[in-house]
């Protein structure tokens, strides 16, 4: 009997047939090809969506961080010392020529630099590429048009108005202010290291970033108050989202956070007494520095030779920079801090002065001097026969022979001592960089650093500031001001204030005393006593001005064999009050009264002129 097939869900049983192996490899393979586009899509819409998103939007966006305004630099009568001044400069774009290396001749040769040079910049690992990179500054006016209108053949090229530093008296305040350069990766590195929470700002308002305080482009202090006081002088960067091609070419601007300008230093240098100071010292290799005793304010401080320090922004040339350095003047060192020298006769007052503690003299004391003094075997000489000379007249003369005498009696020990209580072989802590120690020398510091005894001649050296001694021109100011203030030393410093950009301030200078030295007044009276008869009837007799008493003393230092002598003058005034310490020298220039004591005075008058004009202003 025949029977009809059976169907099962509309099929026929004769139609079922096994799945073969190889289908069921394809429908494996395609379920786990399903369940790993969904994991994807999982991983790239869920996981990581907002990531990628701001990802792709950066294709089509760019952030270019936006250099604050630097702080300006000012006297304290409000002239501008350092400021920014808009320049054209031309830029390039480091990421398209790291894409395109092959065109950085072409480019070089456009700008007239060295494919060398050219390439070290946009290679720098320590800038960001996207950031256009400052290669020329201070263009000419046609020179811009004239790339502009090549711009579709240079698109790695930009033209653009951008403030760069500008120091309007060049030469003037170049060792004080100092110049800014491009940091460096040591740089970089320090400042990020320093920064903290409060050294970047986050606007939550903005949907910008945090903005760091610094990058590989910026601009920072190198030398002088530019590198002392940057933290305040920087300022803190913006931030500008823009719109790119896939060149890179900026099309228009989404959003902007504004930079915040830096601090302004309003520093206690005065313009009139700077540029005279400048003026008398053209024409000699030396240094002025100038101090109020009653605060430890610098009113003047001057380097000769100097330098322009404008060549410095953006970027030295190189042929320049070996000029500098190979100079034998030596002009881009900082001689009021930087230079230590023997005193010479300037460092007789503080010998009397410890003289008088010690009881090893009097006002009373007194030689015969015969034009030298014998000790040993070797005759010391004077620089000329005195005769009869007493203490007073020992300082007013400028006698060797008495000083010789009084430092054998006091012996190297308590000469170092007391050279130590003016600050003298020590940093005075001035807000500048790179001040020199100086030295004081004693017997213990002879043994250890040359491994011999220290030899009787050398106290007597040692006595007329000769030999192992070596002061700075500020240091010697600093001292100076001890005796001007009868024991009272205040630190020196050039800033007086630092003002916010909203007007408020962030610093105030107080004056701070760093050492006392502890004398009898009676002691102060004579030294002081002896200072302005140097200037009344002795070796300073051409620093006199009218009207008023100065109190100061010569020096000439031995500097080589054969040489001209280094030329000292210190001096304050008014002898009763004073309001003022000055210290020149003028290297291998002659005798003290030669050539710093007309320069002291000079500068002197200038300084009592400006301040009776002042005074008369006030009173009107």
């Amino acid at each position: 009997m025949l029977t009809r097939p059976k169907r099962y869900l509309g099929i026929r049983s004769e139609d079922r047939r096994p799945i073969q192996p190889r289908e069921y490899g394809l429908l494996v393979m395609t379920g786990l090809a399903l369940l790993v586009l969904i994991a994807r899509l999982w991983y790239l819409q869920v996981l990581h969506g907002d990531e990628l998103t701001a990802r792709a939007e950066l294709v089509r966006t760019r952030l270019i961080r936006i250099p604050p305004p630097r702080g300006l630099i000012v006297d304290r009568q409000g002239s501008t010392l350092a400021t920014n001044r808009a320049q054209i400069v031309v830029s390039v774009l480091p990421d398209q020529l790291r894409r395109n290396p092959q065109r950085i001749p072409l480019v070089a040769s456009r700008l007239k630099i060295s494919p060398d040079e050219l390439r070290a910049l946009v290679m720098n690992p320590r800038i960001n590429p996207y950031v256009p990179l400052v290669v020329l500054k201070g263009v000419s006016y046609e020179e811009a048009v004239d790339l502009l209108e090549s711009q579709y053949n240079l698109p790695e090229v930009e033209v653009s108005l951008q403030a760069m530093r500008w120091y309007p008296y060049g030469k003037l305040f170049a060792h004080v202010v100092g110049y800014v350069g491009q940091i460096s990766e040591e740089e970089l590195k320090a400042y990020r290291q320093k920064a903290s929470s409060e050294w970047q700002v986050a606007d939550s308002e903005s949907p910008l970033p945090v903005r760091s305080l610094y990058d590989g482009t910026d601009f920072v202090g190198k030398n002088g108050l530019e590198r002392e006081y940057e933290r305040y002088l920087h300022g803190l960067p913006g931030g500008e989202q823009v719109e790119v091609t896939p060149l890179g070419k900026r099309v228009r601007t989404l959003q902007q956070l504004e930079p915040v300008p830096g601090a302004r230093l309003v520093l206690s240098l005065d313009l009139k007494l700077q540029q005279r100071a400048f003026e008398l010292l053209q024409g000699h290799v030396g240094a002025l520095v100038a101090l109020d005793p009653r605060t430890g304010e610098v009113l003047a401080c001057v380097s000769c030779p100097a330098f322009d320090p404008n060549l410095f922004v953006p970027r030295i040339p190189a042929d320049i920079w070996r000029t500098l350095l190979n100079d034998p003047r030596a002009p881009l060192n900082n001689r009021v801090i930087q230079s230590a020298y023997a005193p010479g006769s300037t460092f007789k007052p503080f010998v009397a002065l410890a003289g008088l503690e010690t009881g090893v003299l009097t006002t009373y004391s007194s030689i015969v001097c015969p034009g030298g003094y014998q000790s040993g075997g070797r005759f010391f000489r004077c620089w000329r026969r005195h005769g009869y000379v007493e203490f007073y007249n020992s300082i007013a003369l400028s006698c060797d022979t008495f000083y010789y005498i009084a430092a054998q009696k006091l012996g190297p020990e308590r000469l170092a001592h007391w050279s130590r209580a003016f600050g003298l072989g020590a940093p005075t802590g001035i807000d500048l960089p790179h001040e020199r120690h100086g030295l004081v020398p004693d017997p213990e510091w002879k043994l250890q650093t040359f491994k011999q005894p220290w030899f009787g001649g050398e106290t007597l050296n040692y006595g007329i500031g000769q030999g192992y001694l070596l002061t700075t021109p500020l240091q010697m100011a600093v001292a100076t001001m001890g005796i001007a203030n009868r024991g009272v030393i205040y630190r020196p410093h050039l800033v007086r204030q630092i003002i916010a950009p909203d007007g408020s301030v962030l610093y105030n200078a107080q004056p701070e005393v760093i050492h006392r030295v502890q004398a009898s007044p009676a002691h102060w009276d004579a030294v002081i006593e002896g200072m302005v008869r140097v200037v009344e009837r002795g070796t300073a007799q051409r620093a006199r001005i009218a009207g008023v008493q100065v109190a100061g003393k010569t020096g000439s230092a031995e500097f080589r064999k054969g040489g001209k002598t280094h030329s000292w003058f210190i001096a304050f005034a008014p002898a009763e009050n004073p309001r003022v310490v000055v210290c020149v020298i003028a290297e291998e220039a002659g005798h003290g009264s030669e050539v710093a004591v007309p320069i002291a005075a000079e500068w002197l008058k200038t300084f009592f002129q400006q301040s009776d004009s002042s005074f008369a202003d006030q009173r009107r």
